[in-house]
């Protein structure tokens, strides 16, 4: 039974340590997000503020931040 707590224990914190990761990751891909988003704007690219919106939304998701992904996404 020690044995199964330990491995119940090592997977707990494998699984916060990737989840940590996740936000980091959210962090970087929201924020090239509004860079993109914003050169896009202001060089008249669609394109490239389109997909900055998409990377925004999905850094917030990766965030676990669904309000702003939502709120993100209706721009």
């Amino acid at each position: 039974m020690n044995r199964t707590l330990s491995l119940s224990l090592a997977a707990l914190l494998m699984t916060a340590g990737l989840a940590a990761c996740d936000k980091e990751a959210g962090r970087k891909q929201e924020t090239i997000g509004k860079v993109e988003s914003g050169v896009g704007e202001v060089v008249g690219d669609k394109d490239l503020k389109t997909e900055g919106q998409k990377d925004q939304v999905a850094g917030n998701l990766k965030q676990g931040e669904i309000k702003d992904a939502i709120k993100d996404a209706k721009k």
